[in-house]
């Protein structure tokens, strides 16, 4: 019998937290669901589902709050954790179960699949996850998206997609924003300072290094629209600390921010798409404003 136990987190009705079940069933000696809200019909499914336990918990807005104490619900040496939109196909189910008793910890690559779409760049791939791992050798800290602190011997498993986990990651525009204004509300919340500079910076970066850096253009319209979507986040999450402190803000010259936060990408776009050889230095932003103001 395996040394493995699946802990899946899940709310409400995930589409395909039955085929996550399927999949880590042969890896796994035992799975435990920790419901944070599941609905009714998807508890009455999960009943007669073998090798499923089903356990309660808090809700919470998002699951690194209770990674770390839901391991208390493995009763085996190591924990398997899944998504419940993540699917463990084969190959990377037998090559887990080949190695995982000479490791600590396995780092596993995700492939995100995205507004019907597989995201091979705008740092989306390979997206390495520690997943299977002894209890005792990973730590997952209460911060979002935060990757687990890890002592011992690892192994981390080849780019390639047969051996990625499948994650359905966000299906419809919709999904995302309701995600992402759960997480703005709770980062804005786990805030004692955040000005609108910062949250402009912090989103010019996210656009820049995940479009232009990461080869977020080579995923065509999907690409530009995650990383204007990452660029936005950061003013969502000062939208909502401005409102917790009552919409009183520390900032004072807004134009002048809102200027360098324009000439800030203006200057970063230009220098990018030159270098990523998208455009000609003749064909820059930059050369058609000077080239227009030598000619008056």
């Amino acid at each position: 019998m395996n040394n493995i136990t699946a802990i899946i987190v899940a709310l409400g009705e995930p589409k395909h937290l039955l085929e996550s079940i399927t999949s880590a069933q042969k890896l796994s000696s035992a799975i435990v669901i920790v419901d944070i809200g599941l609905s009714d019909s998807i508890k009455q499914k999960l009943k007669s589902i073998e090798k499923v336990t089903v356990v309660e918990e808090k809700s919470v807005p998002f699951v690194e709050l209770i990674r770390e104490k839901t391991k208390i619900y493995a009763q085996t040496e190591y924990v398997l954790f899944l998504d419940p939109d993540e699917i463990i196909p084969e190959a990377l189910s037998a090559s887990l179960l080949e190695h995982y008793e000479k490791y600590d910890y396995i780092s596993v690559p995700r492939m995100n699949m995205i507004f019907g779409k597989w995201m091979e760049h705008s740092r989306w791939w390979p997206d390495y996850q520690t997943r299977l791992f002894k209890k005792d050798a990973v730590t997952w800290p209460t911060v979002i998206h935060e990757q687990p602190k890890t002592t011992g011997k690892g192994y981390t498993l080849p780019a390639e997609k047969e051996y990625a986990i499948l994650h359905h990651n966000y299906e419809s525009i919709d999904e995302y924003l309701s995600k992402m204004i759960r997480y703005a509300k709770s980062d804005a919340e786990n805030r004692e300072r955040y000005s609108l500079k910062s949250a402009l910076s912090d989103g010019t970066r996210e656009f820049i290094s995940r479009y232009f850096a990461a080869d977020g253009y080579k995923d065509g319209i999907h690409g530009f629209a995650l990383s204007f979507l990452q660029l936005m986040y950061y003013g969502l999450v000062y939208f909502y600390f401005w409102e917790q402190k009552k919409y009183v803000s520390e900032d004072t010259d807004i134009p002048r921010t809102t200027q360098s936060f324009f000439t800030d990408i203006f200057y970063q776009t230009n220098f990018w798409g030159i270098k990523k050889n998208l455009f000609s230095s003749q064909e820059s932003l930059w050369y058609r404003i000077i080239n227009k103001l030598l000619k008056r």
